[in-house]
């Protein structure tokens, strides 16, 4: 049965720099947790205390009931039963695809590796593949491959670090998917390292903010999208509109907002009703695909709204605007 993979406190540093400060995290068996933050956030420094591949100067991270790291003890990251997926996929070059796979099995014997290296290449759906060394194959099916190594030795987790970023977008979704799948059908705790929050939110069951060094909120994907606990938080999911609270226009929050409040609006949440007397110019009407990019300006204050192609206004009209309360967030402005 698999086991949970938890930090609980754990603290990183560089001389008098601290990347990772106090961070507790429990990766559950079957579930893939997005660890989001921007560039310098700690992300990869997190991912590698988890590895084994640095020591924590503070805190404990535990497999289970095994410690793996303390202050005192660091379990080498070879004993540790991690797979380890990079932005690089580090493939044996001399290799083929099947004997990259086996490359870790060599315990079991050759036989028995050879056809279990045959059932993940299968699974990921690399079966034609299996004789191509790594410069024969795209991007995409070499990552399927890295991902096939990482997971035939049956881990007891698998960390993974931008995994997807260095792929094509036309291929990122569909190899995501599949890759995810898999991992997923292994039943065992997973990390995915990202900057990306639509990755995260697609891709992910639960989602951990990381923010300077400190973990800013951890929970299920959709928990944390409707109900961040700060403008940080929130703006961290992707684009929104800050408002000040003395500068609304009558109509447009539908609720009461205390001064010294700055209300945070995701795109969907700005809404084109006409009924609304709260007005608002088109700067500016921009496809997206399906959807229409409005920037808008209200009262003095910059917006955006996504709205259905086929209804976008045009740039330059007016318009009536309100907003969604489940979609909007009060936080008491910063500098009140």
């Amino acid at each position: 049965m698999s086991e949970t993979l938890t930090a609980k406190g754990i603290s990183r540093r560089y001389g008098t720099s601290t990347v990772v400060q106090n961070v507790s995290l429990t990766l559950q068996p079957g579930q893939i947790t997005a660890l989001l933050g921007g560039s310098g956030a700690g992300k990869s420094t997190l991912l590698r205390l988890f590895a084994g591949l640095e020591p924590v100067d503070a805190g404990e991270i535990r497999l289970g009931d095994q410690l793996l790291s303390s202050p005192e003890r660091t379990v080498p990251a070879e004993k540790r039963r991690i797979g380890l997926i990079f932005q690089d996929f580090a493939l044996f070059p001399h290799l083929t695809a099947a004997q990259n796979v086996a490359f870790g099995l060599k315990s079991m014997g050759k036989e028995a590796a050879r056809a279990l290296a045959s059932e993940w290449l299968e699974r990921l759906g690399l079966t034609g593949r299996a004789e191509a060394y790594p410069h024969e194959l795209s991007g995409g099916e070499q990552q399927r491959v890295a991902i096939a190594r990482a997971l035939a030795p049956s881990p007891a987790a698998i960390l993974m670090d931008e995994p997807f970023s260095g792929l094509d977008p036309a291929l990122r979704g569909s190899v995501r998917d599949t890759a995810l799948a898999a991992i997923r059908e292994a039943g065992i705790p997973a990390l995915l390292v990202t900057h990306d929050p639509t990755e995260a939110l697609e891709s992910a069951d639960c989602i951990a903010i990381l923010q300077g060094g400190t973990l800013l909120q951890q929970g299920e994907a959709a928990e944390i999208y409707m109900n961040p606990v700060s403008a940080a938080v929130a703006a961290s999911l992707g684009p929104v509109s800050r408002l000040k609270a003395e500068h609304l226009p009558e109509g447009l929050a539908g609720q009461v907002v205390p001064a010294g409040t700055e209300l945070i609006v995701r795109p969907e949440g700005v809404l084109h009703d006409e009924n609304s007397p709260a007005r608002a110019k088109v700067l500016a009407s921009q496809l997206t695909g399906p959807l229409c990019r409005l920037l808008l300006q209200c009262n003095g204050q910059a917006l955006t709204a996504l709205v259905p192609r086929t209804t976008a206004p045009k740039a330059g009209t007016e318009i009536g605007i309100r907003l969604d309360p489940a979609l909007t967030f009060m936080f008491q402005s910063a500098n009140t």
